[in-house]
């Protein structure tokens, strides 16, 4: 455990990024793998056995590829003899159904929701602390609560002739909100989260 712990705020599309490209992986010809992006840890089965989402290294065709979500639920003992589409239409999937689409299907195992996203992990493993807040939701975004008292203050210093009189009232403006305005943004951005 560090001496100091930080808080990392990210708005949460960093968090779904990461379950989107694993979601619709899927070893067709048209997918490429990404020798680099997120992987997810090895999963158990209900006997305890594990079980990677990815083949082995040595895979003749697909080395290290992402299996994706048909072999997965196969290796589960869950895919049906008359097979599943990939999602149905438009993420509507029918009330009250667990087995309509391969994604609903995965999405219910606790294997496979159980995994977190690298990003949580990476900073969780250091001792550090993170959460995230909704995209797009300027309130809560303490970033863009900075860049609005930099904007505000701008505009009152009135107008500017050169490029070189702008920069310099930007660099200006940037130093001069006060750290207790930043501050009352992270703690406002906390109270409207447990509050």
């Amino acid at each position: 455990m560090p001496k100091r712990a930080f808080l990392f705020l990210f708005p949460l599309e960093s968090c779904l990024l990461t379950w989107r490209s694993i979601a619709h992986a899927d070893p067709k010809e048209s997918w490429k793998p990404c020798a680099d992006g997120p992987r997810m840890h090895d999963s158990r089965f209900s006997t305890g056995k594990s079980q990677s989402f990815y083949f082995p290294d040595d895979h003749l065709s697909m080395p290290s590829w992402f299996k994706g979500m048909a072999i997965i639920i196969a290796e589960h003992g869950l895919w049906p003899a008359d097979g599943l589409p990939v999602q149905y239409p438009s993420f509507c999937c029918p009330s009250g159904r667990t087995d309509c689409c391969c994604r609903r299907l995965l999405f219910l195992q606790p294997d496979f929701t159980g995994q977190k996203p690298q990003l949580q992990e990476a900073i969780k493993c250091c001792g550090h602390l993170y959460d995230f807040y909704p995209k797009y939701y300027c309130e809560m975004n303490f970033i863009e609560q900075y860049w609005g008292s930099v904007k505000l203050q701008f505009r009152a210093m009135g107008h500017t002739t050169t490029m070189e009189e702008m920069e310099a009232k930007v660099v200006e403006c940037l130093d001069d909100v006060p750290l207790l305005h930043i501050w009352w943004f992270i703690l406002s951005f906390f109270l409207s989260i447990f509050l």
